[in-house]
């Protein structure tokens, strides 16, 4: 019953997802002090939504239907600390306008106004977030799979990227702070991951694991084998979900929040993998364990 609902996309199912997100977002409200804050997150989350459901939309990343915005938000319901508007809720923002470019490569149209206007988000998230700077080997990728190389298509990018680091240097450079700049490349390769290893993190992350790996490899074989728009775009998210990985485990950030820069290419792994058992009884028996085990999580641990 509810993978027959959630396969279909229609302005309901977005009602009641967004209801989903509201008891998560409750749930979280119990460790938070009350306060017009609360407003101020419910309204950028509503941004986020907006924003990664185009991007699922226009590009195609899934069938039509729900299940990738579904994800997303049980994500959010595992992670309820990712509620949170910070750095990291910044420069995951700026990475999602950054996708929505590096997804629509897939049409020529605008295609110097896209490349452009990527490096530009990337460059803006470098500022907040520098690890965020090797989503660009995602972007040259998309133009590899999409389009061609030239030296238009090489070059944009960096100009867009170059734009407001520089900006950025000018600044720090008139107000003799350009520690400050510098500190932008002092990259730590040694992440400490032991608030992973704690019972909150831990069995979300194994339990989302587990679904997330058998769903690349019910994928992948069929996706891969048919040479079509949607193998490139599968090709371009399980890069996408190596390098966030990369940059959740580096960022130094500890709240949780962090986890923000994987949900994306999860949920859109997760809904492909769904999407291979729609019309079968066990999408339900895993779409309802996903939804106990959030909500358990999110009350209890």
């Amino acid at each position: 019953m509810l993978a027959n609902f959630f396969g279909k996309s229609k302005p309901i199912n977005f009602i009641v997802l967004l209801v989903l997100f509201l008891g998560y977002f409750v749930l979280s409200i119990f460790s938070k002090e009350l306060s017009f804050n609360l407003l101020t997150e419910l309204g950028w989350f509503l941004v986020v939504f907006s924003v990664y459901n185009f991007i699922i939309a226009k590009n195609l990343l899934t069938y039509d239907n729900s299940f990738a915005f579904l994800f997303f938000i049980i994500l959010i319901g595992f992670f309820p600390d990712v509620i949170n508007i910070n750095k990291t809720f910044y420069a995951n923002l700026t990475v999602l306008l950054f996708l929505r470019k590096v997804y629509s490569l897939q049409s020529s149209k605008n295609l110097f106004h896209k490349l452009f206007d990527g490096g530009l988000w990337l460059g803006i998230s470098f500022l907040i977030e520098p690890y965020t700077a090797s989503l660009i080997i995602l972007l040259y990728l998309s133009i590899f799979l999409h389009q061609r190389f030239t030296y238009q298509t090489l070059l944009i990018p960096v100009i867009g990227i170059f734009g407001p680091v520089f900006l950025y240097f000018t600044y720090c450079f008139w107000y003799d702070e350009t520690e400050k700049f510098t500190a932008l490349f002092n990259w730590n390769l040694y992440p400490d991951l032991s608030f992973y290893s704690h019972q909150k993190s831990l069995f979300p992350i194994l339990f989302i694991s587990f679904f997330l790996i058998a769903s690349i490899l019910l994928k992948s074989p069929g996706a891969l084998s048919v040479p079509n728009k949607f193998r490139k775009n599968w090709i371009l998210v399980l890069t996408q979900f190596v390098i966030s990985t990369i940059i959740f485990l580096l960022v130094e950030d500890g709240s949780g929040t962090e986890f923000l820069y994987v949900f994306f290419p999860v949920s859109v792994i997760l809904a492909n993998g769904i999407e291979f058992f729609q019309k079968k009884w066990y999408a339900n028996a895993i779409i309802v364990l996903f939804l106990l085990a959030s909500f358990v999580v999110s009350a209890f641990m």
